[in-house]
């Protein structure tokens, strides 16, 4: 049985012998606590108490009924201690919910307490205000009853006794009860909570009237919170305590909650009786009760989770989240990516019968290409293979992508003196010291005049992972005078920060542009003598033509007089 009602004989008695204590009085609107602070006669809250830090306010075997709206919040090395004590709402949720669930085994049903009812009899369902039963279905005696409004009337004849009353709403809607109203045939009527009525598979619904925010400590032993919503950003530790709808406790990703002994939950306004982050402390004593059935010991949570690459269009493929393990397409905009729209999920869930499950989920990489991984190179995607999702708020790919640095850039030895028009010798040696291929450019200036060097265009060059690659140029001037070549890599525009691939520039030594000597250029004297010898050889075999031509023409007419003498 539950412990209420022996506490509230134990308070009543604690009332009528308590003596004079210090005691803060919780009647204003805001009520400090800051030194050490116990409750022993009974007590009310219309507003809020704050323990503040070095606070400490112990409620000693009493009971202290908390008005609509009002709060306890213990800040930052603050304590609360209950001792033998009952914190109860004003108001409390007397209404239930089905969960959701439209197959047999698992759908949410409530009991009419029909046997003992002499002859017919009517029930009246009534919805929690603000509820309708639009789209509805009640499930009695193997037939599906259409429900709408917000209220329902069922009629049962003579000797029908107690009945189940199934409930499904539009898709996976709750369904409320807020009451029955048992109207029989002779006699009066009778009306029942939602709350008091027996169920199988529904939740407590209805507003909790108070709430306790806890970011120091609070420690309750043998003890009763009933009706109210508790937040933990500190710690909470419970020791043969109860939470009667109260569930879910909210456990901040800085919190922990310790639960001990004999515990137990009631009547969660959820599907599960604590609700955690990803970093939530959470633990669960072998002798603690939830609240069973379809109701979750725990559940964590994330929201807003991304995954950070280097270049934004980068499309990505999500496998396995949350319980029903669904797939999802994503692709970054701004280096993020967002993991299921953004949106809250499960990924942790203590089920009733004591066994856990864990969320598994896998990103891989569906399309990442650059300016240095184009189709066409063969490198393939970058981003690695897949990589497990786990519940950190940001999962940053950083595998398999290169990362190009400069090594060196130098003039040839002794090749640092040039005339225009010559082509000055440059070496140039870069080194991939990331996981992935890359294939890539780079473009040269003259410093400190802004101008693009002359060098035949872009380089082009590739490295593989791990590799030191040299590259030869030539590099020309028409400028007289000392330069120095400064090279830069061009890096894809795609990227978010220009040097998350690497990249960056270097600057040779000094180079010395002269004006041309005569040396530089063909010499003059065997030019003319080609030009002579080309010319005479030219002369002669114009002769050696002449001079055959000649001789054909003659044999022509030598011929031609032969024949006219015969």
């Amino acid at each position: 049985m539950r412990r209420i009602a022996m506490l509230q004989m134990l308070l009543i008695t604690t009332a009528v012998l308590a003596s004079a204590v210090p005691s803060a009085s919780a009647d204003s609107a805001e009520t400090v606590i800051s030194d050490n602070v116990t409750w022993t006669g009974e007590q009310s809250i219309d507003g809020t108490v704050r323990v503040v830090s070095g606070g400490h306010l112990t409620i000693d075997g009493t009971e202290v009924r908390m008005h609509m709206g009002s709060r306890i919040v213990v800040e930052a090395g603050g304590n609360l201690s209950l001792q033998q004590a009952i914190l109860v709402g004003e108001q409390t949720p007397t209404a239930i919910a089905s969960m959701g669930y439209w197959d047999d085994a698992n759908m949410s049903k409530f009991k009419v307490p029909g046997e003992g009812i002499s002859g017919s009899f009517s029930v009246k369902m009534q919805a929690l205000e603000g509820h309708s039963y639009y789209g509805g279905a009640a499930h009695v005696n193997g037939e599906s009853v259409t429900i709408n409004g917000t209220a329902h009337t069922f009629s049962f004849t003579e000797g029908t006794g107690d009945v189940w009353i199934g409930l499904t709403g539009y898709s996976s809607s709750a369904v409320t009860v807020a009451s029955i109203t048992i109207e029989p045939a002779a006699g009066s009527s009778s009306t029942i909570l939602g709350n008091d009525l027996e169920s199988v598979n529904m939740m407590a619904a209805g507003t909790q009237g108070f709430g306790v925010e806890v970011l120091g400590e609070m420690v309750a032993a043998n003890s009763v919170v009933s009706g109210g919503q508790i937040f933990v950003n500190g710690s909470i530790s419970a020791d043969d305590s109860e939470f009667d709808r109260v569930g879910p406790v909210i456990i901040g990703n800085s919190g922990g909650v310790e639960l001990l002994g004999g515990s137990s939950f009631y009547g969660s306004l959820d599907d599960h009786d604590v609700r955690g982050g990803p970093e939530s402390e959470i633990y669960w004593g072998e002798g603690v009760s939830g609240s069973g059935g379809l109701i979750d010991r725990w559940e964590r949570r994330v929201s807003g989770q991304t995954i950070q690459v280097d270049a934004d269009y980068v499309v990505l493929r999500v496998t396995g989240i949350g319980p029903q393990e669904l797939s999802q397409e994503t692709f970054s905009l701004g280096g993020f990516a967002s993991v299921d729209s953004g949106r809250e999920r499960v990924v942790e869930i203590g089920y009733s019968d004591g066994t856990v499950w864990t969320e598994s989920a896998v990103i891989e990489v569906v399309t990442y290409v650059t300016g240095w991984n184009p189709e066409s190179s063969g490198i393939g995607n970058y981003g690695g293979g897949p990589v497990a999702l786990g519940w950190a708020q940001n999962t940053i790919l950083d595998s398999g992508t290169p990362f190009v640095e400069w090594e060196s850039l130098d003039i040839s030895e002794g090749a640092a003196t040039k005339s225009i028009g010559q082509s000055m010798p440059i070496q140039a040696r870069l080194a991939n010291r990331g996981t992935a291929a890359a294939l890539l450019y780079f473009t040269c200036d003259v410093v400190g005049t802004g101008m693009e060097a002359n060098i035949g265009g872009y380089q082009e060059i590739r490295i593989d992972a791990g590799e030191s690659v040299e590259a030869s140029f030539g590099w020309r001037s028409s400028d007289v005078g000392e330069a120095t070549l400064s090279c830069r890599i061009l890096t894809p525009t795609q990227l978010v920060d220009d040097g998350a691939f690497g990249g960056g520039s270097m600057i040779t030594g000094l180079a010395t542009w002269t004006e041309p000597v005569e040396d530089d250029s063909l010499p003059i004297l065997p030019l003319l003598a080609a030009i002579v010898v080309g010319a005479v050889i030219a002369g002669m075999a114009m002769l050696r033509r002449g001079d055959s031509d000649a001789i054909v023409e003659t044999d022509e007419d030598d011929s031609d007089y032969s024949r006219e003498e015969y």
